[in-house]
């Protein structure tokens, strides 16, 4: 599915408003009700402010977040410590009770960058390219959990399923997601992919919807890149653009929020792969 834009140009605003969880003000209101529940408890905080860790932990709130949007205060306030309860409760030493059948069908795949693992090193993953690793979670409606090593090992299955499965669910939950595609005199220039789903970047391990956008782009060959995790951005890859789309992705990347990578790759009919030193030259890297 696409949705057709013109643009004299197609470069992305940036520095946009945040909202109360990029800019961590909710992160700050569910720690307040921890710290009433538990005052006791560690808590981490890392880079990214949808993420905290509460004992072997690590809580993402985007699903939160967005099931608490439009409540009163009365009732976020009571999905939240509905929410903490749950969490507290998985928040053991012991790993995910549940087996492997019972989960499948809520993984889904990430990509993250190296300061994820960095600050999260019991996550089950693995080197997916210069800057980025793919990793695992458990998706639902109100909670979002990090896969970790122990949680595979007691589900007793080789790791290798746990992507296959993964990547097989969120190409089923892609079928339908749209990208805009940025036509300049009749012509396509570049397909832009911005979700508020989490998984904008993650579409990169689902090649069915990267060939929808090739196609779109009319061209043999597109580079990708996802610089938020929010956003992914393709143009054909000898596109007389693609120097300043180039640096655009890097733009966006610092921006945030939910920066991600400004590597880039070419996506044609052998698949995926990060760009060769003399592509990224190309691209004015």
């Amino acid at each position: 599915m696409l949705v057709l834009i013109c643009a004299g140009s197609v470069f992305l605003p940036v520095g946009a408003r945040a909202d109360d969880l990029s800019d961590g003000r909710f992160r700050d209101a569910v720690i307040k009700q921890i710290r009433i529940r538990r005052p006791d408890v560690a808590i981490d905080l890392n880079a990214d402010p949808a993420q905290l860790g509460i004992g072997t932990q690590t809580l993402d709130l985007t699903n939160l977040h967005q099931h608490v949007r439009g409540l009163t205060e009365a009732e976020r306030r009571r999905e939240v410590d509905e929410f903490l309860g749950l969490a507290f409760a998985k928040a053991g030493p012991a790993p995910e009770p549940a087996d492997f059948a019972a989960i499948k069908g809520r993984l889904r795949v990430q990509l993250v960058p190296d300061e994820i693992l960095q600050q999260n090193p019991q996550l089950a993953h693995r080197r997916f390219s210069e800057t980025l690793h793919v990793v695992y979670v458990l998706d639902e409606s109100r909670r979002y959990q990090y896969v970790t090593r122990e949680m595979i090992a007691g589900w007793h299955v080789d790791p290798a399923v746990v992507e296959a499965t993964a990547v097989r669910n969120l190409a089923g939950a892609s079928k339908d997601v749209p990208f805009q595609l940025v036509v300049a005199d009749r012509t396509p220039v570049a397909a832009l992919a911005r979700e508020d789903d989490n998984y904008a970047l993650a579409r990169l391990l689902v090649p069915d919807w990267l060939e929808e956008i090739r196609k779109a782009l009319k061209a043999d060959g597109i580079t990708l890149t996802g610089p938020t995790r929010n956003l992914l951005m393709a143009w054909p890859a000898d596109s007389p653009a693609r120097r300043e789309l180039a640096a655009e992705a890097t733009t966006q990347m610092r921006a945030g929020p939910y920066g991600r990578s400004d590597e880039l790759f070419r996506f044609d009919r052998g698949g995926l792969r990060p760009l060769t030193a003399a592509e990224r030259a190309d691209h004015g890297r």
